[in-house]
């Protein structure tokens, strides 16, 4: 038995010394206070030691100061911990990372002192691929926090937002994020393109079609409408299948182009008006005439017809007119509230055979401001005109004016009639456009334009069958703009 055990230990201890030699883990023994006993010969390959210079030198005096701090202070060596990670300096000054395992061995005999058994991997690479994917996911972290788009992630599902950004807490006008999460994009996106998105979600084989951007119009928390541009992109989050959605708001581009839209209708109408309105104003002239006097010699009832009807051309060949002269401004210090007063002792006969009550209340009995009174009077005129003729038999027609900072001047004209529909409200001013069975749309498009002129603004609101709110506001002083 014994002449059976005894080449089994020797290739046993030939082989401990081999894999010593050539493993490429460096394996140490030390003292409780971390000094070097033994160090294999990877020591050479990891640290530029050999194994020998290693010898009487600790431990401590190799780790990197924050890592010493922690094995030290902590008793580390003292106990069994597996995949311990520290830096170690090597002969160069330069430090790599280690990965140890570290064993107490207690020794049998009684004169024998405690040793510890480290077996010590290198894992440089892998620690600096994990930093580097950690400054990775932070610099992403940071661009979606602070992008200016809004970037969220929906589940594929129902759309339900797991995630959005804080410039989309903006967007859809929340508190905070809490308030988005859980939410369906469908929640916020107007219903007739629905479908739409839900076709982009659930078609599996349409990549590009997913990327490609689309245009829609999202309703945020406080019922405000915003213009974006949305993309929606395949993604696995927390180990589920997902859209990013990328949304970037675009309404003050569509309001810009609106507007560039608008000038253009404008320049239309002002080259249409240059180019015809005294050729038909000289013709009309004549057949109003010719018209009056068959009247006069026939008592015809539809001669009144035509007449009424020539009027209504020759009023929009004034309105056309107007809009082709060049703008000169001549501004004065006018009384506000007694341009008011005058345009309602103008206006009372019409509004009394409706029975309809015009009344008026004004902050302060004396509001001058800089305006060209006229062009004012039109405005009001036509804005308590069509007020007079929306309002219901019974109605009343409040007019207010007060201060707004000491600087400009708010006149609030409300009326309870017939109201305008919402989807016809961003129309108004526009040339030919009218809610008016016989409207044109130039006479708020010239109040538009005087209002502009003014330096000022003018905002219509409305509810069906409840009646029409229309705000219109204008500095104290020309001077300074």
């Amino acid at each position: 038995m014994d002449q059976f055990n005894k080449p089994t230990f020797s290739v046993e201890n030939l082989l401990a010394e081999r894999i010593l030699e050539h493993s490429s883990d460096l394996i140490s023994l030390h003292q409780l206070d971390g000094t070097f006993v033994y160090a294999s010969s990877a020591s050479l390959q990891l640290l530029k030691y050999e194994p020998e210079e290693l010898i009487g030198r600790t431990l401590f005096e190799l780790l990197h100061p924050f890592d010493r701090e922690y094995i030290g202070t902590q008793g580390v060596l003292k106990e069994f911990h597996k995949n311990v990670a520290c830096r170690i300096r090597r002969r160069e000054g330069d430090y790599i990372w280690l990965e140890t395992t570290i064993q107490p061995i207690n020794q049998t005999a009684e004169n024998e002192e405690e040793l510890i058994l480290c077996i010590s991997r290198d894992i440089t690479t892998r620690k600096l691929a994990e930093q580097e994917l950690k400054e990775n996911i932070e610099k992403y972290q940071q661009l979606v926090e602070h992008s200016h788009d809004t970037i969220g992630i929906i589940t594929k599902e129902e759309g339900a937002f797991t995630f959005i950004n804080e410039t989309g807490k903006k967007l859809f006008g929340a508190t905070s994020t809490y308030e988005i999460i859980g939410k369906t994009i469908y929640d916020f996106i107007i219903p007739k393109d629905h479908s739409k998105i839900r076709e982009r979600i659930e078609s599996p084989h349409n990549h590009t079609n997913l990327i490609r951007s689309m245009e829609t119009t999202i309703i945020r928390n406080d019922q405000e409408k915003k213009y974006i541009n949305m993309k929606l992109i395949p993604t696995v989050y927390k180990g589920r299948k997902t859209m990013q959605v990328i949304i970037h708001d675009i309404t003050e581009q569509k309001l810009t182009e609106e507007k560039l839209q608008q000038t253009e209708k404008l320049s239309v109408v002002g080259h249409l008006a240059a180019g015809i309105a005294h050729e038909i104003r000289n013709p009309l002239t004549a057949i109003k005439g010719f018209t009056q006097l068959i009247g006069e010699e026939n008592n015809n009832q539809y001669v009144d017809v035509m007449l009424s009807e020539l009027n209504r051309i020759e009023k929009i060949v004034s309105d056309l007119l107007i809009l082709a002269k060049p703008e000169i401004k001549h501004f004065e210090r006018s009384n506000l509230n007694k341009l008011i007063d005058d345009i309602v002792s103008l206006l009372n006969t019409q509004a009394i055979m409706k029975n309809i009550e015009i009344a008026t209340i004004f902050s302060e009995e004396n509001m001058t401001v800089d305006c060209e009174p006229d062009k004012l009077k039109q405005v009001l005129i036509n804005i308590i005109k069509n007020a007079i003729e929306a309002s219901f038999k019974d109605g009343k027609i409040l007019i207010e004016t007060k201060w707004i900072n000491g600087n400009k001047v708010l006149i609030k004209i409300t009326d309870n009639g017939i109201g305008i529909p919402n989807d016809r409200l961003p129309k108004l001013g526009e040339p030919f456009y009218s809610t008016k069975e016989k409207g044109t749309g130039l006479g708020l498009m010239i109040c538009k334009r005087i209002v502009k002129n003014h330096n000022g603004t003018i905002k219509i609101t409305s509810k069906v069958n409840k009646g029409t709110v229309v705000k219109i506001i204008l500095p104290k002083s020309q001077h300074s703009n």
